[in-house]
């Protein structure tokens, strides 16, 4: 899916947020293996509102809750399911959803399959982003990793097939292949993003339907001790019902569909070298749509949109306790007119953002983040 661009004020923005975790809590009964996490943010923003609809005034609705689920019912086959809700301003509003749950047969190290809510190889961190004690940050860089897109494009309903191929002196490569159909619920952050995308031509009237998925990642575990490079991409057909605005316009208040199919593709490097681990990634997005309507019985618009992304970040763990991490990203809604020219405001035509985070691990079960943004 599409990053988005978020519809900024001209100037500078700071935020600051503090996020405290309970950590990854486990709990084994009957042999089923449970995990939970919960994660409480504050956030603010000195300009305008930042990824919550009232951050200016501050804002506590930025939060995730997640339990899972894990049996292994044979050595070779597991189960396993995770319950999910977050709060993200006024996306997302804590409704708990079903975030992955499958079966997974794992025939040889170079075969594996998966059935049920996959998990979508997108980049290095999409499948690992719902857990926040993994990395440093506590925004992932919105160049790559939308979060009103988390929802969407954290899984798929479908099958797929992954492995590790031993490459002798040459390292060793994890491939992964995933076919399903995305859940696409407007109240997750999607309609919201469709929204500001859409030009205030039309909006969001209803359910998306997706069509076949296909996404897939090579990731080479390099002869260099730490170094991975990746590629990753993904296509995806969908059909949205809108509601056309455009005031003064015949065709104002009358429904219609956008079919769109989007690609993406992404490039990405990490390398870890004891406590420090630097990472890149580089991503394009494209999109062909046609905004359909119902009372003329044709295309009203069709084009042909390119956005890129990029961002580089590195941590550094100090000490048990105290780690350090910063990144830049740049997102280009039009790959073609970096500089505004075709905007009423230049600021949209990009998204330029340092970070800089401090995270405490308070104990095994506790940790507690603060993050700076320009």
């Amino acid at each position: 899916m599409k990053n988005m661009m978020l519809r900024m004020v001209t100037g500078f923005v700071l935020i600051f947020s503090g996020l405290m975790s309970s950590g990854a809590w486990a709990y084994e009964m009957a042999g089923v293996d449970i995990h939970g996490f919960v994660s409480q943010g504050f956030i603010y923003s000195e300009h305008f509102n930042y990824l919550t609809n009232d951050s200016k005034d501050g804002s506590f609705q930025y939060n995730e809750l997640g339990i899972n689920f894990g049996k292994e019912l044979t050595e070779n086959l597991r189960l396993g399911i995770q319950l999910f809700s977050r709060d993200v301003g006024d996306a997302g509003n804590n409704k708990i959803t079903i975030d992955w749950a499958y079966g997974d047969y794992h025939l040889r190290d170079w075969l594996g399959v998966r059935a049920g809510r996959i998990k979508l190889p997108i980049g290095l961190y999409n499948e690992t982003r719902d857990i926040d004690m993994l990395r440093t940050n506590i925004i992932m860089p919105q160049s790559l990793y939308q979060d009103l897109l988390r929802d969407t494009v954290i899984a798929a309903n479908g099958a797929g097939v992954y492995g590790n191929i031993d490459m002798s002196g040459a390292g060793s490569l994890d491939y992964q292949v995933v076919a399903g159909q995305l859940n696409i619920d407007n109240d997750s952050g999607f309609e919201k993003y469709f929204n500001h995308r859409a030009w205030g031509l039309f909006s969001v009237s209803g359910d998306s339907d997706s069509e076949i998925t296909f996404a897939g990642s090579l990731k080479w575990n390099t002869p260099l001790d730490g170094l991975l490079l990746g590629v990753s991409a993904m296509r995806s057909p969908l059909e949205t019902p809108i509601s056309y605005i455009m005031t003064g316009h015949p065709l104002a208040g009358t429904p219609g569909r956008v079919e769109a199919t989007n690609r993406v593709y992404t490039l990405s490097m990490e390398y870890t070298w004891e406590d420090l681990v630097i990472a890149a990634e580089w991503q394009q997005f494209e999109q062909d749509y046609e905004a359909h309507s119902d009372a003329m019985g044709a295309v009203v618009r069709a084009q042909n949109d390119i956005s890129r992304g990029y961002y580089i970040q590195a941590s550094y763990r100090f000490t048990e306790l105290f780690s350090l991490g910063a990144y830049y990203s740049v997102f280009y809604p039009d790959k073609d007119d970096k500089d505004g020219t075709n905007n009423t405001f230049k600021s949209d035509a990009w998204e330029k953002d340092y970070a800089l985070t401090m995270r405490f691990d308070i104990n095994e079960y506790c940790i507690f983040k603060v993050e700076g943004h320009y």
